[in-house]
């Protein structure tokens, strides 16, 4: 088997399955090392995937470059949602927006994340220029001219660069000994999917309370929703320890007004919330991007999005790099790619921490100055369309 590459990828989730696809266009040849990256060739047609992304604009046009758009949109389980609607629960402060009030055909498009990981998948593995190695890595280390990484089977990779797309505990970034700022969000998201008693419209819903945050997302189907609810870790462990009825009773209480009575559709998963940002996301014959390079709250479903930014801007840069005839390894030649998703990584951790710390606990300043802000934004157009243009890449 081929053992020399333009390029090896790190981890086969979605970024680095995107950014195999993505590269693979421009002739370079690219290796996927990932234990579990052949979980993705099967799709359930009859079953509704746990997770879902709100996937944006720029996520959008990525996926039409890669050339699977179409083939998520055949598939008539990607939904445009067009309404977004933010409240605070017992409070007075309240978002909302609806895209044909801006000229907008959708806001974005709730996709769950096994029908994307499966169209990238079969998309790989009929590139003939993608070789896939399901095998974990054992060891990496880098000359001048090469990089090199050793498998579980002792097949020895060689490439003019390593990308880490292996996700928030990257071995590959702690086998290169690259630090981590961390912030502990001390909430837990719970994820399932749900069946409501109100069809859902086509709109993204989030409720904030004193302890957390519950979204909707809304699926394909009118009744169906991918549900976030970020809590304290010890309310998480009590959620998920609750019969199914009595789980769905506590979430009532919270959104039984806007989604009605729900059934659950799917198990509940717990996931710990943290925030992380690599110090580096470039070394000599390394990058790193998606949840390698950083973590965000889940409040604004953002952070699927910005991992494929990432892959879009290092792709891009690779390709120019080629062209150019320049080494595409080179930490030098990197660094613009590190600027600028540094940059909007720094941006987004930034927004959510100060969202999460202004509507954590139930201090009468903090909720005077939320519901001041919150419908301030509402109520002006230029800036809340801004936001909205900005968040959803539009």
């Amino acid at each position: 088997m081929k053992t020399q590459f333009d390029v090896v990828i790190v981890g086969g989730g979605l970024v680095g399955l995107a950014t195999a696809c993505a590269l693979s266009q421009y002739n370079i040849t690219v290796a996927i090392v990932d234990t579990k990256v052949n979980e993705h060739q099967n799709f359930a047609y009859d079953e509704i995937g746990i997770r879902a992304s709100a996937i944006n604009g720029a996520s959008q046009r990525y996926f039409s470059q890669i050339g699977i758009w179409n083939d998520l949109c055949a598939s008539e389980r990607v939904h445009a949602f067009s309404e977004i609607g933010v409240w605070e629960k017992n409070g007075l402060a309240h978002l909302g927006a609806h895209a044909k009030d801006y000229g907008y055909p959708n806001l974005g498009y709730i996709i769950e994340n096994n029908l994307i990981s499966y169209y990238l998948y079969q998309h790989a593995q009929a590139n003939p220029n993608i070789t896939i190695f399901n095998l974990a890595a054992i060891d990496n280390n880098c000359t001048q001219d090469d990089a090199f990484l050793t498998l579980a089977d002792n097949t020895r990779l060689q490439a003019k660069l390593i990308i880490g797309a292996d996700g928030a505990h990257s071995w590959l970034r702690r086998h290169e000994k690259i630090s981590m700022l961390e912030r502990n969000y001390l909430h837990h998201a719970v994820i399932t999917t749900v069946e409501i008693q109100y069809p859902h419209q086509a709109c993204a819903r989030q409720i904030f309370y004193p302890n957390g945050i519950v979204a909707f997302l809304p699926l394909w189907q009118a009744n169906k929703g991918c549900l976030v609810w970020s809590t304290k870790p010890e309310q998480a462990a009590i959620l998920t320890s609750l019969t199914e009825f009595d789980f769905c009773q506590e979430l009532f209480k919270l959104t039984g007004d806007k989604v009605g009575q729900c059934q659950l559709v799917n198990p509940r998963m717990v996931f710990p919330l943290k925030a992380r940002f690599a110090k580096q996301f470039v070394k000599h014959r390394l990058a790193l991007i998606g949840d390698a390079a950083h973590t965000i709250h889940p409040l604004a479903g953002q952070g699927v999005n910005l991992g494929f930014q990432d892959s879009a801007l290092l792709v891009a840069t690779i390709r120019k790099l080629i062209e150019e005839q320049k080494d595409i390894g080179l930490q030098e030649n990197l660094k613009s790619f590190q600027f600028t998703r540094r940059k909007d990584a720094l941006v987004m951790l930034t927004a959510m921490r100060t969202i999460q710390d202004m509507f954590n606990g139930n201090n009468a300043l903090k909720k005077m100055v939320r519901t001041i802000g919150m419908n301030a934004i509402d109520n002006f157009s230029p800036l809340k369309k801004k936001l909205i243009k900005y968040a959803m890449q539009i």
